[in-house]
């Protein structure tokens, strides 16, 4: 595997954050609570079509990472929320986000994940003026994905978006 596969595969780090009822929020409680789990998967788009995937990425390969969600506890869960940086070395491709609920929202962070916005913005100067504008996709820096409902216990909640590899340098 090439050193930027590692780096790829190393790099992504999942977020998952769930709101529990108050009453559950006791040391014991949380003691006892099940953890959550997380899977992640990352391969090349072409590689899932291929009856031997590739060990390694090459410039503009473009990389799907799928995260997956399971309601561990036996109550439904809240404000359920999926977040991943978009490593070092690739780039997010616009118009990429899938849910498989449709009531889970995607936004975008351009800003190391500070601010989120299903279309972050930017300042720029034009002419002496400020004058607002849309980031480009290809700057963001991490997506996440908020559920507006409840997932029910043993439910499962997947979101995926694709990455294009940095051509230059890579």
């Amino acid at each position: 595997m090439t050193r930027l596969a590692r780096l790829l595969l190393a790099s992504s780090a999942i977020t998952l954050t769930a709101a529990v009822p108050a009453r559950a929020q006791t040391a014991a409680a949380h003691a006892a609570a099940p953890s959550l789990v997380v899977a992640a998967l990352n391969t090349t788009a072409a590689a899932e079509r291929a009856a031997r995937p590739r060990t390694s990425v090459r410039p503009n390969d473009v990389l799907r990472y799928t995260l997956t969600f399971t309601n561990p506890t036996s109550r439904a869960l809240a404000s359920v929320e999926l977040k991943d940086a978009i490593p070092a070395g690739v780039r997010f491709v616009g118009g990429s986000t899938h849910a498989s609920r449709a009531d889970a929202r995607a936004e975008f962070s351009a800003d190391g994940g500070k601010s989120w916005s299903t279309q972050p913005m930017e300042t720029v100067m034009v002419a002496g003026q400020p004058v607002q504008r849309a980031v480009s996709a290809d700057r963001y820096t991490h997506v996440r994905w908020t559920v507006a409902g409840k997932v029910a216990p043993g439910a499962t909640v997947t979101a995926d978006f694709e990455a294009k590899v940095d051509g230059a340098g890579a």
